[in-house]
């Protein structure tokens, strides 16, 4: 009898440990969308400049239980609409390379729900035409959420929206360094997903 109960919980747990390790597997999915971006604060890119439509690419590559690793870029274009503080130059270039952590949340059938967190590297790149005036780089952070809709296995539609918060590295008098050292975006997204 006692080895018949041993080996019965010896079964259970070796059946519960090869559910969890099979929990752990790359499992690769992409996200591309366009970005309507609302920059907000006193800072650089919300006064002296303005905002089009962007682009985000993203993926997840690891997926365990229902947490989600990867990473992503964001492209974001503004035209320079206050030269006493944009400068002298027609546009800026918002470029941002992120990892991200992502938690999918079951909804409804078809319906998915998923919040995310992300640090990443910013990097703005100040133009006129084809020639370059520099650039400025930075710490993103991010939070935010996605709303998935799937139409089967392989595609879905999603909308989202995220906050980001970016800290830039900067060399200016003492009382602009405010002003250019930061930037605060909420960005809505819409796109599609592929798995």
């Amino acid at each position: 009898m006692n080895k018949l109960f041993l080996v019965i919980v010896f079964c259970i747990q070796f059946s519960y440990s090869q559910e969890k390790k099979q929990q752990l597997k790359f499992h690769f999915e992409s996200r591309v969308s366009a970005i309507l971006p609302f920059n907000v604060g006193n800072n650089y890119l919300a006064k002296s400049n303005e905002a089009s439509l962007g682009v985000d690419l993203s993926f997840n590559f690891i997926k365990m239980y229902n947490f989600k690793l990867g990473g992503g870029y964001n492209f974001i274009p503004y035209s320079i609409t206050d030269i006493s503080t944009g400068g002298n130059i027609n546009s800026s270039r918002y470029n941002s390379i992120f990892a991200n952590l992502a938690y999918e949340i079951p909804i409804f059938k078809k319906v998915k729900l998923e919040p995310n967190i992300g640090i990443g590297s910013s990097k703005i790149n100040l133009k006129t035409g084809n020639q370059r005036f520099g650039h400025q780089t930075g710490t993103d952070f991010r939070i935010g959420f996605n709303l998935d809709y799937e139409l089967n296995d392989y595609f879905a539609f999603f909308i989202g929206t995220a906050y980001v918060k970016t800290k830039y590295d900067v060399n200016t008098s003492p009382e602009f360094v405010s002003f250019y050292d930061n930037s605060s975006l909420i960005q809505i997204n819409f796109g599609m997903k592929f798995n």
